[in-house]
């Protein structure tokens, strides 16, 4: 069975610059619909990185999900959004070329 069977989903996309340090273990950052305060996604990435490294990643979310933000959990287990990385979400808009039934 598929991960997005029995419900519909959309593709966000995580951008961002990874911090510079010595940290080599990786980090979960979770995306969080922050009006529902529910876990929607997540993505594993290194903590940090020996060099500058853009990232841009495309996660499956519910297409229920609406305000999104991305972070990870303090020992309280607060959520506390990062700010090297953004959730994009798909921009909605009209279908691009011919639409409907032609008039002749």
């Amino acid at each position: 069975m598929s991960y997005t069977a029995g419900f519909a989903v959309m593709e966000v996309t995580i951008r961002g610059v990874l911090p510079i340090g010595d940290i080599t273990e990786n980090e979960t950052y979770f995306i969080l619909d922050t009006a529902k305060s529910a876990i929607v996604g997540q993505v594993v990435l290194p903590k940090a990185v020996k060099q500058s490294l853009a990232v841009a990643l495309t996660v499956k979310i519910p297409s229920t999900a609406r305000s999104l933000a991305i972070g990870t959990f303090d020992g309280g287990g607060n959520f506390e959004a990062v700010s090297f990385l953004r959730v994009e979400t798909p921009a909605v808009g009209h279908p691009g070329g011919a639409v409907g039934p032609s008039g002749r």
